[in-house]
């Protein structure tokens, strides 16, 4: 079992400060990592695959820090950017075994041996032949997390993978999630938080730079509890709410709106305690942070 350490960690673009005093540690597993845009998931997962330099604080994997051993550090890290560019005059095959040539030491053996595996894991069979540009976007996915776990990487990152597929392509990515955070640590960041709902064994909450939640999931729903309500109301009424507290969902229901907000009194007979999902329980801490820096 693989262990990454985040101590204290800090950085600075100028003048803008995206991260302040973030630790955490974590071990095998898929790894949430959500926060709006801004919220300091990128410069986080920046640090994490030393696409950025570490100043203020450190990182280390099984022990090994960071700014001492670079460069096994980085015999050990997955990535996938959220825009997965290659070459598209070249086949799947191809591209794999380019990048299992570079990041391995693997005999030719070997290497052909691996990356069958990882082509039988990804489903890839029918179409591992064929050139790119006549992949979709989610056989294209599907590649990428396929060249991010060559060569057995302990960490993996992989940034908002499901961006830009359809419904049907999100959940076949979503699928593979359990296979690339078998026997290491794999972080995906979002701001979709149905791509993690259902297969985070741990969750990162980034906001304004600061991490203002780690733990399960099922804590991070569970202290929301008692604070959300759920009531059908008209729209007149439900304008007159919005100058009270903040609601956080509003769908129609027949001629009527049935509204979710956060409020620890029901403010109306109508009104019960509301069903959490991870979606309410994220828009609860932001909100519940941003009031405490108002009320600071």
């Amino acid at each position: 079992m693989s262990k990454i350490v985040v101590d204290n960690l800090s950085y600075k673009y100028k003048n803008t400060k995206a991260l302040s005093n973030v630790s955490f540690e974590v071990t095998d597993g898929l790894i949430g990592v959500i926060g709006a845009n801004g919220a300091g998931k990128s410069t986080l997962m920046k640090l994490i695959t030393t696409l950025l330099k570490i100043k203020d604080g450190d990182i280390s994997i099984d022990g090994t820090s960071y700014k001492e051993r670079i460069d096994k550090i980085r015999g050990q890290l997955g990535y996938l950017p959220q825009d997965f560019t290659v070459y598209k005059s070249i086949t799947g095959r191809e591209l794999l075994d380019v990048l299992a040539t570079i990041k391995t030491n693997y005999t030719k053996k070997e290497k052909k041996a691996h990356l069958e595996d990882i082509i039988r894991d990804f489903d890839l069979e029918d179409y591992i032949d064929r050139k790119i540009k006549e992949y979709s976007g989610g056989m294209k996915q599907k590649l990428g997390f396929a060249q991010a776990i060559i060569g057995n990487p302990k960490v993996i990152v992989m940034d908002e993978p499901t961006v830009g597929l359809d419904p049907e392509q999100r959940n076949i990515i979503r699928g593979l999630f359990p296979i690339m955070s078998k026997g290491r640590i794999v972080f995906v960041t979002t701001h979709i938080v149905e791509d993690i709902e259902y297969y985070c064994n741990y969750l990162l909450v980034l906001n304004k730079g600061n991490l203002i939640f780690k733990g399960s999931k099922e804590d991070f729903i569970k202290e929301a509890k008692g604070y959300l309500c759920d009531v059908v109301m008209d729209i007149e009424d439900v304008m007159e709410l919005k100058k009270q507290v903040k609601i956080i969902s509003s769908i129609p229901s027949g001629d009527k709106i049935r509204v979710k907000y956060i409020s620890k009194e029901k403010l109306s007979n109508d009104a019960s305690a509301a069903d959490i999902s991870l979606q309410d329980a994220y828009m609860f801490h932001c909100d519940l942070y941003d009031e405490g820096l108002k009320n600071a």
